[in-house]
């Protein structure tokens, strides 16, 4: 594990200089990681692009530990350049002279997570913690650069549980079609609802295959958008007279029903078809071997399913993951629907 980042601790565009908060020594914070069901509309023929919902989850997760410091440290296993980054970024605007930052758990990268929101709403709250700067989740997602495609990812951060977002005004607010990492300046959306989840037991499926983000996800963007006008009103129907009522009424066979039939069409498919067979033939296993509906995260390749038999269905999948060429991992966790968790200590 790299550690020192060499950062200067002097802002060049400083709005307030941080102090030391005396009464805390140390701040513990625990994110949720976060699945995206669906972007709802990629055309903007209403005036709006993006739009999604989405479902904060306990598993994984970043545990952080962070302490007041005159330099910037970082013990991170995966993250310790992109966590210097994020931190050189916030420096830029908030002067703090330093934080150590200990990594205890992390999220995988480009699984469908949303490990980078997570990852920098994470690191923005241990500085305003320590530094007292009294920003909120808002400005906090502002100054990191997050938000610009989908708000489920700040809003999964804050408060946790199922969130619908209403996407951007197209094209004044918002004038392109790309994701949170290229869509720069832009604020998240504005939050439409967000319902507690059911206790349901949730299966993840991580089948070895490939990540797409960088350039190859820019490339999808640009290429397959926009989407053709008649995926939004058929993706909102769904949402609104089945995927909604089934949360509220704790229908599970409702729900697992409209996560089979998401993953049929619209910009969902879209992502299915880039990550290929593996993805595919995962998410097909799953909806055959007992899972009452499965539906990809994001890119994935992060695969959601619920079951009345959680435990059998994961051991299922866990020989036909061997199968695989790369084989893969599952793990059952739940919906997080209180949001991140930060413990100060004086």
């Amino acid at each position: 594990m790299r550690d020192a980042c060499y950062i200067s601790g002097t802002g060049l565009l400083s709005k307030m200089k941080g102090e030391t908060n005396p009464k805390i020594n140390q701040v513990r914070i625990t994110t949720p990681s976060r699945l995206h069901f669906s972007l709802i509309d990629l055309n903007g023929k209403l005036g709006r692009i993006d739009g999604g919902f989405g479902l904060a989850i306990t598993e994984p997760n970043f545990q952080i530990i962070a302490e007041p410091s005159t330099e910037i440290q970082v013990e991170s296993a995966a993250y310790h350049e992109r966590a210097c980054a994020i931190l050189a970024q916030l420096q830029t605007t908030y002067q703090f002279p330093g934080i150590k930052l200990k990594f205890i758990s992390e999220i995988p990268t480009h699984s469908g997570f949303g490990s980078g929101t997570q990852l920098s709403l994470g690191i923005a709250s241990a500085v305003n913690i320590l530094y007292d700067l009294k920003l909120s989740v808002l400005e906090l997602a502002n100054a990191a650069g997050r938000g610009g495609t989908s708000g489920i990812g700040v809003a999964a951060f804050e408060t946790g549980g199922f969130i619908v977002d209403g996407g951007h005004r197209y094209p004044e607010q918002k004038s392109s079609f790309l994701p949170s990492s290229a869509a720069d300046n832009i604020s998240p959306p504005p939050i439409l609802l967000r319902y507690t989840f059911p206790k349901w037991p949730l299966l993840i499926v991580l089948p070895n295959c490939s990540r797409i983000y960088g350039e190859e996800e820019l490339n999808l963007f640009r290429t397959l958008c926009p989407q053709p006008p008649s995926v939004a009103p058929k993706l909102s129907h769904l949402l609104l007279l089945q995927v909604l009522p089934a949360i509220l009424e704790d229908n599970i066979h409702s729900f697992g029903k409209a996560l089979n039939e998401i993953q049929t069409f619209g910009w969902k498919k879209v992502e299915i078809d880039a990550q290929g067979v593996e993805l595919q033939q995962t998410l097909e296993f799953l909806q055959t071997n007992g899972a009452l509906g499965a539906g990809v995260s994001s890119w994935g390749p992060a695969i959601c399913a619920v079951s009345e038999e959680i435990e059998v269905l994961k051991q299922k999948t866990e020989k036909y993951l061997t199968t695989l060429r790369n084989g893969g991992t599952c793990f059952i966790t739940s919906a997080n629907n209180t949001g991140v968790q930060i413990k100060k200590v004086g």
